[in-house]
């Protein structure tokens, strides 16, 4: 099957490199009708997506509280399956499971095969059938639209091609170990999980179609997303990290939903529905999160940077970093960090607390300016960290391109700490490059020589 699975490699590698020069993203022909959904390059096939999910979820069902209760079980699968009958680009091998967790946290996330995780604390949120058939049907986006192993195809191309994937092919193994080997560890905070705001537009109008054919009000989707944002703000922080909002959100839904046909019911509720969440209302309370506790600084910091850089080198930029951190990608972003640079807090949820990370914003406004989009990404930025204040700006010459250089100042996820970011962006075509360069306070002149080193290594794509 490897050997298969490389010859497939090889065919598909010309004009996946040629495609990672284009536009990426799917192209959605809308009309009336079943639009032309298209999921990115990916040196994967279906068969490899249905089998690397089920080596993943193995993997995640020993790692998460699930709640196996029979009629529970039955209704999500039931309604999961209706919805999925009316998935484009649908493939057989896909599993198409539904499986509940028992936390109290509004979340929901699938593996690449049709292995899906909905959260007790979606059904208790949701307030209608058609909100919760929304977060399913989007789930089932990123699905068909192949998300996981687009991310791992990424990896593959940033490493080398055909060289690293002939390479990891050689050693055998499951697709599981050899996606470890890209770095791409697998388990609830595996990079592949970690989409884009681009991979959530798809999910979006793949979701909308769904909802449209199986005869829900297509408008559910985003409504849950608006709902759970200002009803239970502490409750969805990690609802927004994995499926960043992408802006216009509503705008681009309704759009597409006009352009689907006349409506075709627009159902809302069931008293299924209304059954089953009565039903988990009552069972037992969920158990409390088992988190990993913060880290204390004082007892268990990280190494220092080494002295000797290695090169990393991007679609968009190109940038130098000690070899003794380590790298996660997303398709926008990269993170940068030592050992125990990442912590978990209490409720399971990771945050960086020493290095570099990389990403790109798209500023709201029209024919912006490089100032004036930073000090909108500063205030969208506090939405999430109202601690956050600014200590120092200045503009910067990053390789003969203008940029903006900014201290900042916060709260750090390390208990009882405050962390100094130093921020600096610059135009990269439509969109904003950003990179923040984060340390606690009284760690941050020890690491300011290497933040220097990685800034004045940094080269961007002409």
């Amino acid at each position: 099957m490897i050997l298969r699975w490389a010859r497939q490699a090889r065919r598909k590698l010309a004009s996946a490199l040629f495609l990672a020069g284009l536009a990426l993203s799917p192209i959605l022909a809308l009309g009336v009708g079943k639009p032309d959904f298209k999921p990115g390059y990916n040196f994967y096939s279906p068969q490899e997506d249905a089998q690397l999910g089920k080596e993943y979820s193995a993997q995640v069902d020993k790692q998460l509280p699930l709640l196996n209760d029979a009629e529970a079980l039955k209704y999500l699968n039931s309604l999961g399956k209706k919805l999925v009958a009316f998935a484009p680009d649908n493939h057989p091998e896909y599993a198409w499971v539904f499986r509940i967790v028992n936390s109290p946290e509004i979340n929901a996330f699938a593996l690449p095969g049709g292995y899906i995780y909905v959260n007790r604390g979606v059904f208790d949120a949701a307030e209608n059938e058609a909100q919760l058939a929304g977060v399913m049907a989007h789930e089932s986006g990123h699905v068909v639209m192949r998300h996981g192993t687009h991310i791992a195809s990424q990896a593959v191309l940033a490493q080398g091609g055909m060289a690293i994937l002939s390479s990891i092919l050689g050693q055998g193994g499951s697709l599981t170990s050899q996606l470890a080997q890209l770095g791409l560890g697998l388990g609830v905070n595996s990079l592949l999980l970690k989409n884009s705001r681009t991979a959530e537009t798809e999910a979006d109008e793949v979701g909308t179609y769904i909802l449209y054919q199986a005869g829900y009000d297509p408008h559910a989707m985003v409504q849950f997303f608006q709902i759970i944002a200002k009803k239970y703000p502490q409750r969805t922080l990690q609802f927004f990290s994995d499926h960043p909002n992408p802006e216009n959100r509503i705008k681009d839904v309704d759009a597409e939903i006009a352009q689907l046909g006349p409506p075709r019911g627009e159902r809302t509720d069931s008293p299924e529905f209304e059954g089953i969440k009565q039903y988990l209302a009552a069972l037992a309370p969920p158990p409390p999160q088992k988190g990993t506790p913060k880290i204390d600084a004082k007892k268990q910091p990280p190494p220092l940077p080494s002295a000797n850089l290695v090169r990393y080198d991007g679609r968009v930029f190109t940038l130098d970093y000690p070899d003794n951190w380590q790298m996660q990608r997303g398709e926008d972003s990269v993170a940068l960090f030592p050992p125990r640079g990442m912590v978990t807090g209490a409720e399971g949820e990771t945050a960086q607390a020493y290095g570099a990370a990389v990403s790109l914003y798209s500023p709201k406004q029209e024919n912006w300016g490089l100032v004036d989009a930073t000090q909108e990404l500063i205030e969208s930025m506090r939405q999430s960290n109202p601690q956050m204040h600014v200590l120092q700006q200045s503009g910067l010459n990053l390789r003969g391109n203008p940029a903006v250089s900014i201290l900042l100042q916060n709260d750090s996820p390390i208990e009882g700490q405050r962390e100094t970011d130093h921020l600096v962006t610059v135009r990269q075509g439509d969109s904003v490059l950003t990179f923040i360069f984060i340390a606690p306070a009284s760690a941050f002149e020890s690491y300011a020589p290497t933040f220097d080193k990685i800034l004045q290594s940094i080269e961007l794509a002409r």
